[in-house]
């Protein structure tokens, strides 16, 4: 590699700079993407499940998500079953302002009340609660900047967000 760099330099002889790994005031870059690392109450909404979501009194979950874009608003959709050929709107959204105190993390609330809403009263098989967060604004699909996104997932400035997925296995439980 040296050989290279100097028979590249008119004088023959060369200098590498290493990168500042440091550098002062530096934020995550572009968009680094905001990740959910769990959900509350445990005893609740342990991963990877089953969690079982009471269709009658539904309890808040509580994401605690991370996100280095420390100015962001961090916004969340929740999906059950998305991964099917008809794919359904999320069922939830919740989102988060940033932090006052300029924290990575964040805290972020969630209403469960709907999670069950697309299926049976008598199903009591697994599904699939996904929730998918990001760092810009969710898009209804009759967006013109929707357009080439997954349905139900489009973002604003789709080249710049950032998002992740956490997954699930979820039951609901009877109605009484």
């Amino acid at each position: 590699m040296l050989l290279v760099g100097a028979l590249a330099s008119p004088t023959g002889l060369g200098c590498v700079l290493p990168a500042d790994l440091e550098p002062a005031g530096a934020d995550a870059g572009a968009s680094s993407p905001p990740i959910i690392l769990s959900a509350t109450p445990p005893e609740i909404y342990a991963f990877p499940g089953p969690i079982v979501v009471n269709r009658e009194d539904s309890q808040v979950m509580v994401l605690d998500a991370v996100d280095n874009d420390v100015g962001d608003s961090l916004f969340v959709k929740l999906y059950i079953d998305y991964g099917r050929p008809d794919a359904q709107p999320p069922y939830g959204d919740c989102q988060a302002a940033p932090d006052a105190s300029g924290s990575r993390e964040r805290t972020i609330r969630c209403q469960t009340n709907a999670l069950c809403n697309p299926i049976d009263d008598e199903d009591r098989g697994n599904h699939v609660l996904e929730a998918m967060i990001a760092d810009r604004p969710f898009l209804p699909d009759a967006d013109p900047e929707a357009f080439g996104q997954p349905p139900f997932r489009a973002l604003a400035d789709w080249p710049r967000a950032g998002y992740s997925l956490r997954s699930w296995v979820m039951q609901c439980s009877a109605s009484q």
